[in-house]
């Protein structure tokens, strides 16, 4: 029985990194675009492997023609959720041009630390689709383990590039951003963004004006000019071609089971080339010849061995995702509950870096939708059967919540916080607001006035 990565991370520390083991964890994590890449590469430089009869012209397009189809209406990461569903909405779309555009600006920006250049990197790789700092001063000091001081150097200088906005951690922020660059930004501009932006929304420039002991005009003057700035600055880049996640694997339901499908893509079938092999066989006069196929049949081998375990792999890892997030696949987003790499390690018999490894760019074509297999370990919170919920599924419990509420009586989120409590859920008044912000729903006060 040949061994399998269970068997390679556990004796890491006893083991030298030797090429043959890096190549097969770098095939176990790469993202199928990048595999079929590397796979490509491998069949001009090594005449002993054969694609099997796989189509590899249908496969040439793979991350230009599938990767940008535009979704099905409602093929979102859940459905009827979609646009709302920020962390799970992430989880699935991936903007890379706002991406590439801000590094451009950072590779031509001189005379800061290289520590501060590495901080900013790493800033740009978690802004939002919009542009918005997705982590806080703390976290990025905490994941970079640098000062706080110099984190907050790097968003600084992160809030100077292109578009005006970007980096920022809230939409008073964006805004203010863009209104300090303005040539002749009106003095009632930053006031407005910081202090009147729901305001502004339901009374009327005139009795606004008149609260703020301004001019009608000058008032005009200022609503027009918010009306000039982009609230969501990264949007631009993400308008045309929109990256739409090809699954690496399919779970359906077939009556009460699910079967699970790896797709071919996500490891294509490979085998040693017949014709090579039979020569190596034959031998012959020419023992230089003899020792190239045989140096390339001995690769051959092993990246076919590669590629059957990223297979398997991710085979058992997706079963074991599904046997413990079973009524996420019956019921849907609402019954995702909290789950740790650890348990799926367990059950699979393998070290939580190669489970880390493989649910990381893979994705999950569901009954609900698709997911990267990461989205299926969420944190949280504690209910008083003993059992988690997720932050995710509590998240759906407050939007379903709302949703069914007396319009003329809306809940508070005091009054919601009260419900969850009274369902098992034990959750702040505080994240109930938090998480109610996040999913871009307006206070009790401003649902009564909608």
């Amino acid at each position: 029985m040949s061994p399998g990565y269970g068997m390679y991370q556990q004796q890491t520390a006893k083991m030298r990194m030797t090429p043959q083991f890096r190549q097969a964890i770098k095939i176990l994590q790469l993202p199928t675009p990048d595999l079929l890449e590397c796979i490509r590469q491998e069949l001009q430089e090594n005449p002993m492997l054969d694609p099997s009869g796989t189509d590899w012209g249908a496969y040439a397009e793979y991350d230009k023609r599938q990767l940008r189809q535009p979704p099905e209406p409602g093929a979102g990461p859940i459905g009827p959720y979609n646009s709302d569903y920020d962390p799970l909405h992430q989880a699935v779309w991936k903007d890379a041009s706002l991406e590439k555009h801000l590094k451009e600006q950072l590779n031509v920006l001189t005379g800061i630390p290289r520590s501060v250049r590495q901080i900013i990197a790493y800033m740009i790789g978690n802004l939002d689709g919009n542009g918005y700092m997705e982590l806080s001063l703390a976290e990025i000091a905490d994941a970079l383990e640098v000062d706080s001081c110099e984190a907050e150097q790097a968003l600084d200088i992160l809030k100077g590039f292109e578009p005006a906005g970007v980096g920022a951690r809230d939409l008073k922020e964006c805004l203010i951003i863009q209104a300090n660059r303005l040539p002749a930004c009106p003095p009632l501009v930053p006031v407005l963004i910081r202090h009147h932006l729901e305001d502004i929304a339901y009374h009327s420039i005139h009795r606004l004006a008149s609260r703020l002991q301004a001019a009608s005009s000058e008032m005009q003057e200022a609503i027009e000019t918010l009306k000039e700035l982009n609230p969501r600055p990264g949007a631009a880049f993400s308008a045309g071609d929109i990256p739409y996640i090809v699954p690496d694997v399919r779970v359906e339901q077939a009556g009460e089971r699910f079967v699970i499908t790896v797709q071919n893509a996500a490891a294509p079938r490979l085998s040693i080339n017949g014709h090579y092999e039979r020569l190596l066989k034959e031998g012959g006069e020419h023992d230089e010849a003899k020792a190239f196929l045989s140096k390339k049949l001995n690769a051959a081998v092993f990246f076919i061995k590669c590629i059957e375990q990223r297979r398997d792999t991710l085979f058992r890892v997706t079963q074991a995702i599904v046997e413990e997030q079973i009524d996420f696949f019956r019921e849907g987003i609402s019954r995702l509950k909290p789950m740790n790499l650890k348990r799926i390690a367990d059950i699979v018999s393998l070290h939580e870096s190669t489970v880390s490894r493989v649910t990381a760019g893979k994705y999950a074509q569901t009954p609900w939708g698709v997911f990267e297999l990461k989205a299926f370990f969420p944190t949280g919170y504690q209910q008083d059967s003993g059992e988690s919920a997720s932050a995710d599924s509590v998240k759906a419990r407050i939007k379903e919540l709302i949703g069914g509420e007396n319009r003329k009586k809306p809940y508070s989120d005091q009054q919601l916080a009260d419900r969850m409590t009274e369902e098992g859920i034990r959750i702040s008044r505080r994240t109930v607001a938090k998480y109610r912000e996040e999913m871009g729903i307006s206070s009790s006060v401003n649902r009564r006035r909608l």
